[in-house]
């Protein structure tokens, strides 16, 4: 996984406030689960996060509902998000973590120049859509593990019990159509 740590590290690059804010955690690793995906990384004097094999000082879990939260421009809750490890880091970095902003319009100036203006707007809305999409195909497939999904012994012990539950209001009904007639023979 660690070719997405040069994506982690622009989005830091981006946001140089979190950099300097992370540069003072240097020589502390980190261990992100997000969406069964486990990345661990040492940050590092600059603020970026650099691979490491080694023992994670903290680890930070997103659990399937702080992804769906994000996905959908909301907040995770407390209960969306695990830690372990040294406490005090964990809650120290995860607001950095949050406070990173992709600006896709800093990337275009950088290619083509400040010149380009609008043009530049109308490519950063359109890789913006297509971050949203990918961004929702994530959250789908996220969300696969969580879809109630039952085996056959299962479903076949449920259809019994539909089925005992028809034969029994069949039964009643009957002994209410025959408790009608009797009323209204007498």
């Amino acid at each position: 996984m660690s070719a997405l740590f040069p994506i982690i590290n622009h989005l830091i690059q981006q946001n140089p406030d979190s950099r300097s804010e992370l540069a003072a955690f240097a020589d502390k690793t980190l261990a992100l689960n997000i969406a069964g995906l486990k990345l661990t990384g040492r940050i590092t004097e600059e603020g970026f996060l650099s691979a490491s094999n080694g023992f994670a000082d903290t680890e930070i879990t997103f659990r399937n509902s702080a992804v769906q939260k994000i996905l959908q421009g909301g907040e995770p809750g407390v209960g969306d998000i695990s830690l372990e490890g040294d406490l005090i880091l964990g809650m120290a970095v995860l607001p950095l973590l949050g406070s990173l902003r992709y600006r896709a319009s800093d990337d275009l100036a950088r290619i083509f120049g400040n010149s380009i203006g609008s043009r530049a707007a109308d490519i950063g809305h359109g890789i913006k859509q297509i971050g949203r999409s990918i961004a929702e195909q994530i959250g789908e497939f996220s969300r696969e593990p969580e879809s109630p999904v039952i085996d056959a012994a299962t479903l076949s012990a449920w259809m019994e019990e539909v089925d005992k539950l028809r034969d029994d209001v069949a039964r009643l009904n009957e002994r209410l159509d025959r408790l009608e007639r009797d009323i209204w023979i007498d």
